[in-house]
C-alpha cells in the first residue's frame, strides 16, 4: 500500500492504495545468462518454467534438474539436465512489461484440431469467474489477470503486470501440477496481440477470450492456425472474430474467417 493524493477538480486528499509491483528478474540457464524479463514478483517459478517451456528451451519439468529463484537479488538459476543452445535473436513484443520472445514464427505452430465447443455463455461466465480471482487486478487495475479454463470452471490463474507473464505464468503452474492445457480455454484481461496468440497455438488452446480487443495480426495468425478469437467479452455480450470453437445460433458452430 502507498499513500498519495487524489485530486478532484481543485480538491485534494491523501489516500491509501495498492501500486502494481514490478521489478527485473534475471534467468541465467546452466550458468550463462539468458535473458532479463520485467514481472510482477509473485509465481516467479512458474513464470520462469513457462517461459523457458513457450521458447522451446525445455519440454517439461523433467528436463530441470535445479531452479533456484530469489526476488530479493532479482535471480533464477536453472540447471538443465542436458546443455542448451541458447537463441539469441530477440524480438522485442508489444506485450506491457518488456515482453521478449525468440521464436514468433507462425510456421513452427502446427495447426490445431480440437474438439472443444463452448457457447457465449460459458465464455462470459469463466471472463466473470477470472474477474472474480484477480484479486489485485481488482484493487489496482493496473496488472493483467490470465486463466486457464474448462467450459465449465477456472483451473489456474495468475497475474503479473505483464499480460504475456501471466500466460507464461499459467504455463508454468499447468506444468508444476500436470494440468493439460490443450483443449481449454485461455482467458485474459488484457489484448490479444501476436505473441499472446502464439502463446496459445503453442499451449493447444483452441479458444482465446479478452475482456479487450485482439490485434488484426493475432486474428490473421488465428485463421491460420485454427484458434477462436473473442474479444471485448462482457455479461451480455462478444465478439467473435474468427474460429469455430464458439457454438453460436441454433447450435451451429461459428466458422468465420
Amino acid at each position: 500500500m502507498r499513500t498519495y493524493l487524489r485530486i478532484r477538480g481543485s480538491r485534494s486528499e491523501e489516500t491509501a492504495g495498492e501500486i502494481v509491483r514490478e521489478q527485473p528478474l534475471t534467468v541465467y540457464v546452466n550458468g550463462e545468462r539468458f535473458l532479463t524479463l520485467l514481472c510482477t514478483p509473485t509465481g516467479l517459478e512458474a513464470l520462469v518454467l513457462g517461459y523457458l517451456w513457450m521458447e522451446k528451451i525445455i519440454a517439461g519439468v523433467d528436463d530441470v534438474v535445479s531452479l533456484e529463484v530469489s526476488a530479493v537479488d532479482g535471480r533464477a538459476d536453472v540447471q538443465l539436465r542436458g546443455a542448451v543452445t541458447l537463441p539469441t535473436e530477440r524480438i522485442l513484443t508489444s506485450g506491457c512489461g518488456g515482453g521478449i520472445t525468440f521464436r514468433i514464427d507462425h510456421r513452427l505452430f502446427p495447426r490445431l484440431s480440437s474438439p472443444l465447443r463452448v457457447t457465449p455463455d460459458q465464455v462470459r461466465a469463466r471472463m466473470k469467474d477470472l474477474f472474480g480471482a484477480a484479486v489485485h487486478y481488482r484493487q489496482s487495475r493496473g496488472i493483467h489477470g490470465a486463466a486457464l479454463a474448462d467450459g465449465d470452471r477456472l483451473l489456474l490463474v495468475a497475474e503479473d503486470v505483464g499480460r504475456h507473464n501471466a500466460v507464461d505464468k499459467i504455463k508454468g503452474e499447468a506444468l508444476r501440477a500436470g494440468v493439460a492445457t490443450e483443449d481449454r480455454l485461455l482467458l485474459s484481461t488484457g489484448r490479444v496481440s501476436s505473441e499472446m496468440l502464439l502463446k496459445a497455438a503453442r499451449m493447444g488452446v483452441p479458444l482465446v477470450a479478452s475482456r479487450t480487443s485482439p490485434t488484426e495480426m493475432a486474428v490473421a495468425l488465428a485463421e491460420q492456425l485454427n484458434v477462436t478469437v473473442c474479444g471485448y467479452v462482457r455479461p451480455d455480450t462478444l465478439n467473435l472474430y474468427t474460429g469455430s470453437a464458439l457454438v453460436v445460433g441454433d447450435g451451429a458452430a461459428a466458422a468465420h474467417g
